[in-house]
């Protein structure tokens, strides 16, 4: 036998749907197998700590064996053992993040008696769901926070996946001001053992440079836009959620900072234009 490999039709699926491919046997002369099998394998694992201090947790969402094909002669040249396996609903997806990951894989394995047993591992992704879409919110209740000179307000805490989501913000006049930054943080949540552990990472930044024309009027900034990150979820071992954090930069002295919670939404449904002049005209068929 010279090698054993794993051909997808498409590595990556959604929860629900159905992955295929093919273990791939190429041999350069015919030969006895007990049998040729699929491992489907998903699980989670997190780490905390290192050396003899660490502590190490995994879960096993998914651990099946499938049989591909009972004993047989395998003949000289290359052959095909073609797989399906559908995704169960509510599968978490593919992660790695700062205390471990959530991975999905299959292994092809050829069983014989006269060796070990040749195999390969592959990992297909597990992508998610677009999250529904929100409608906006337009009345007159605004989320405003404020610290220490520095103003936030928001129509609505949602990003929406192709707009991002709109900041304003005032500071009040004061020496030493430098800049206001505002950063959309992912915060992962984890447990290992009997250990919580968190951490928080920036994955979307914009600075505004402050002048003396700034100083006690409300400006504006966007920030998200083109979402091309998890939407947030909870798994067995992790949590993934995500804030708003504005921070005043101040020389010499203690940053205020905002932090908000944060949703994320899908992009507004697409409407034809005329449907929508007709709708304004009270025109139900046209």
């Amino acid at each position: 036998m010279r090698s054993v490999d794993i051909v997808f039709d498409n590595r990556r699926v959604l929860p629900g749907e159905t992955l295929t491919g093919n273990v791939r046997v190429k041999t350069d002369s015919d030969f006895v197998c007990n049998r040729v099998v699929l491992k489907v394998v998903s699980k989670e694992r997190t780490e905390v700590g290192s050396g003899d201090s660490s502590h190490v947790e995994e879960k096993y969402l998914v651990s099946r064996v499938f049989r591909l094909s009972d004993g047989r002669t395998i003949p000289e040249g290359t052959t095909f053992f073609p797989f399906t396996y559908t995704i169960p609903r509510g599968m978490a997806p593919t992660y790695k993040g700062y205390f471990g990951y959530i991975e999905h894989t299959v292994e092809g394995v050829v069983e014989v008696d006269w060796a070990i047993d040749p195999k390969m591992k592959r990992e297909y992704r597990v992508i998610q769901h677009r999250p529904p879409y929100m409608s906006e919110i337009n009345d007159t209740k605004m989320i405003s926070r404020n610290n220490s000179g520095l103003h936030v307000e928001l129509n609505e805490n949602c990003i929406r996946m192709n707009s991002g989501i709109t900041v304003r913000f005032k500071v009040d006049d004061r020496k030493r001001m430098q800049g206001v930054r505002f950063e959309i943080r992912r915060r992962e949540d984890i447990k290992c053992g009997w250990s919580d552990a968190d951490n928080s990472t920036t994955i979307r930044r914009k600075y505004h440079e402050l002048n003396p024309d700034d100083w006690g009027r409300w400006l504006e900034i966007q920030i998200g836009e083109d979402w091309q990150y998890h939407v947030p979820f909870k798994s067995l071992l992790f949590r993934v959620t995500y804030h708003l954090k504005v921070t005043l930069e101040i020389g010499w002295d203690m940053d205020p900072e905002i932090n908000i919670p944060l949703i994320i939404s899908d992009c507004a449904p697409e409407t034809d234009v005329l449907d929508s002049i007709a709708a304004e005209l009270g025109m139900d068929d046209w």
